[in-house]
C-alpha cells in the first residue's frame, strides 16, 4: 500500500514551560519590579510564561520554520468574539507572511503551562 501524502500543508509547534514563576516571577527583576507597589504574583507570572510558550509555539509552526520569524513578527491577541460571546487566543504573523493566521490553544497546570500552534503552510 503506498503512502498517501496529507492533503493539506498545515505546520504544528508546540512549546512548554516548567515552574514559570521562578523564571518570569522574581528571577533577574529591574529596580522598577523590585519596588514594593508592583508585587510580581502569580497570575502575571502565569500571563508572561502563557505568552512566551504560545510565541516559542508559533516561531515553530512558522511557514518557513522557527528561523524565518522573530519574537516580533509574532503577536499573540485574542480573537474576535464569536457569536457566543467567547473569544479563542490566535497568533498572526507579521512582516513578510501576509498576516497569516494561526490556531493558538494554551493550557495552565500547576507548574506547567503548555501551548500549541497549527499554522497553514507553504
Amino acid at each position: 500500500m503506498k503512502p498517501v501524502p496529507f492533503p493539506y500543508a498545515l505546520n504544528i509547534g508546540t512549546d512548554e514551560l516548567q515552574d514559570f514563576h521562578a523564571r518570569f516571577g522574581l528571577h533577574n527583576p529591574t529596580p522598577l519590579e523590585q519596588e514594593p507597589s508592583i508585587p510580581v504574583t502569580t497570575e502575571m507570572a502565569r500571563w508572561l510564561a502563557g505568552r512566551f510558550a504560545a510565541k516559542e509555539a508559533a516561531r515553530k509552526a512558522a511557514p518557513g520554520g522557527a528561523t524565518s520569524v522573530s519574537w516580533k513578527d509574532v503577536l499573540v491577541r485574542a480573537a474576535p468574539a464569536s457569536s457566543a460571546g467567547s473569544s479563542r487566543p490566535e497568533i498572526i504573523y507579521l512582516n513578510g507572511h501576509e498576516s497569516r493566521l494561526g490556531k493558538l490553544s494554551i493550557s495552565h497546570d500547576g507548574d506547567y503551562v503548555v501551548a500549541t500552534v497549527l499554522a497553514a503552510g507553504d
